[in-house]
């Protein structure tokens, strides 16, 4: 359909473009389309409601359910058990509020820029009916697992979704991997494990390990595995050990926009292959299983180190910290991985690390070894300091395996949900040699964290890459700069309780233009990690996928010529633009 609509987008006036109908239009489906789309999908649509509707006035209300919603509002794997929960939302049309607010004090309770509705999908037939149902009736489609997605890639206003939470068909071992359909040859001939549809890392992670295998996947054990996460490149602790996360899938199976099932690996399909191993989820087509390495088990030494500040102290700490960045290169390079952090906690500045080293040989002196590293490079040179500037506490700790070096501790799974990130590749140069440079950027990053009890920023330092992450590999579309990187450094900063919209947008503003700008500045021409940059950088497609953009984008033409997918910040995005008018959500519309 044609609708006249004056489009203002970065300056550019559009106007007459084609946009994807919306439920306040005569053209969007009718009650009887959507209920012949739920006797094809086997009963699986779902008319979305927001989670917290129960706890606004009307049909529904209910103080015992709002209750309960609210003391599960920022738990992730909570969330993700509803086709409606996202972990990140940045539009909250219907929160969890304060069930005591007085009549006439709610704000109103809709669907804002979330699905209305979803197909609870549990085949791939299910996927093909709700693509096909999105392409005749004109509607916006997105992709969903479990909705942790800091770039909103599977929200949309007046979107279809598309839910493979409920694909589950197994996860399945392979001692010796051999190819689906037997005639593609495969170098590869180790362990693999296929993951089909909605499984978590911590299914995977469990599942492997009773395998005796390690596999790579995210620190956050409630992410899902086949979404954006092996698609857009994916790292973890195992990934300096083994390579990127898209480095480890040797085939994919995936529904496309035409509907058809396929296999996608080094034979068929090759350049979808690739361009699924990095290019990013939600765009491309729909993967229903991914085949992915793994490997024997290793033996893991941990590393825990707690430097707290004492009051008046924090500028120590910042240019200890500053020291420290600078020994990662030497820590990556005999094997170390894992995720530092710099925050306020009650009040004091802390910086705190949790590493680990796998090593291939056990033996006393290879672990003794890697002991002397860490010792040599940054406990020795901090200790002097314990009881004066700072409390400090470190440890060693050896497991038999990754995965129970992985369970001794928290993983960052719960909490917020209301995060901004942005995030850079810093190589070995930009690390080790501007000790100078680094600490002015730190007290950047720093400024505006929370100093009182609650933490409203966070600077993390991911020792994910180095080592096989160097290694280029064949048919892979990540950004070229993860084969030059060491540290991925991402600045998390939260926007208070009851911020209003000028307040989110300030937030926002200060994280792009000025600690996104400045870790730019450090570590120039780098670029970083698209599942967690910051969804306002004006650089994304160069920051995101470097010189692979434009073939990308071409892969993206040959597989979905209609644009039937389409999400923010995805490969394509500048075919279409959400048009909002000066409201916070809109129709999706052709940028013609």
């Amino acid at each position: 359909m044609l609708i006249p609509t004056l489009v203002i987008l970065g300056g550019a006036h559009l106007a007459f473009a084609k946009c994807k109908c919306t439920p306040t239009e005569d053209c969007w489906p009718s009650v009887s389309a959507w209920d012949a789309l739920n006797a094809t999908v086997d009963g699986k649509l779902i008319r979305n409601h927001p989670i917290a509707q129960p706890c606004y006035p009307g049909a529904g209300y209910s103080d015992e359910r709002c209750e309960e919603i609210s003391a599960n509002w920022s738990t992730n794997s909570w969330l993700a058990q509803f086709p409606t929960g996202y972990s990140y939302p940045t539009i909250e049309t219907c929160a969890a509020i304060n069930a005591t607010l007085g009549e006439g004090h709610y704000p109103q309770c809709d669907l804002g820029n979330y699905p209305v509705y979803t197909v609870n999908a549990t085949g791939a037939k299910h996927l093909a009916a709700g693509i096909n149902f999105a392409k005749d009736h004109d509607v916006r489609l997105v992709i969903k697992n479990t909705g942790h997605d800091i770039s909103q890639r599977s929200q949309g206003y007046g979107s279809l979704s598309i839910w493979i939470k409920s694909i589950k068909d197994g996860l399945h071992f392979q001692q010796t991997y051999t190819p689906s359909d037997g005639s593609c040859p495969s170098n590869y001939t180790g362990r693999a494990i296929k993951i089909g549809g909605g499984y978590v890392w911590d299914d995977v992670y469990n599942f492997a390990y009773k395998h005796g295998s390690i596999v790579v996947g995210g620190d956050d054990r409630t992410v899902g595995c086949i979404g954006g996460y092996l698609q857009g490149g994916g790292h973890g602790p195992a990934s300096h050990q083994f390579g990127l996360g898209a480095d480890q899938v040797l085939e994919y199976e995936v529904v496309l926009a035409s509907g058809e099932l396929v296999t996608a690996n080094e034979c068929q399909h090759q350049d979808l292959f690739a361009a699924l191993r990095g290019g990013g989820g939600g765009t491309f087509g729909v993967v229903t299983s991914a085949t992915v390495k793994a490997y024997p088990e290793l033996t893991a030494l941990g590393h825990e180190l707690t430097i707290v500040a004492f009051p008046n102290a924090s500028s120590e700490l910042i240019n200890a910290t500053a020291d420290i960045v600078a020994s990662y290169p030497s820590l990556v390079e005999a094997g170390y991985s894992g995720t530092g952090a710099l925050t306020h906690q009650d009040g004091a500045l802390i910086y705190a690390h949790n590493f680990v080293n796998l090593l291939n040989d056990n033996s006393t002196a290879a672990i003794n070894k890697a002991k002397d590293t860490m010792t040599q490079q940054i406990v020795n040179q901090w200790s002097p300091y314990n009881g004066t500037l700072f409390v400090i506490q470190s440890s060693f700790n050896t497991f038999n395996s990754f995965f129970k070096w992985y369970n001794s501790h928290p993983h960052i799974s719960d909490g917020q949900n209301r995060p901004m990130m942005a995030s850079r590749f810093f190589d070995k140069t930009s690390l080790s040699s501007q000790q100078s440079n680094m600490k002015n950027l730190l007290e950047t990053l720093v400024s505006g964290q929370g100093t009182q009890t609650t933490t409203e920023s966070a600077t993390l330092f991911n020792l994910v890459a180095g080592g096989k992450v160097l290694d280029p590999q064949p048919l892979t579309s990540v950004n070229p700069a993860w084969r030059k990187t060491y540290v991925v450094m991402q600045q998390i900063d939260f926007w208070p309780d009851n911020a209003g919209y000028e307040d989110i947008a300030q937030v926002k503003e200060a994280l792009t233009l000025k600690k996104l700008k400045a870790m730019k500045e450090l570590a120039p021409g780098m670029g970083t990690y698209g599942n967690e940059a910051d969804p306002y950088d004006p650089d994304w497609r160069k920051d995101w996928w470097g010189t692979n953009y434009d073939w990308l984008v071409s892969v993206k033409k040959k597989y979905d010529p209609e644009d039937v997918f389409w999400c923010w910040r995805c490969v394509g995005n500048d075919a279409w633009a959400e048009v909002t008018g000066g409201t916070l959500y809109g129709p999706l519309c052709q940028a013609t």
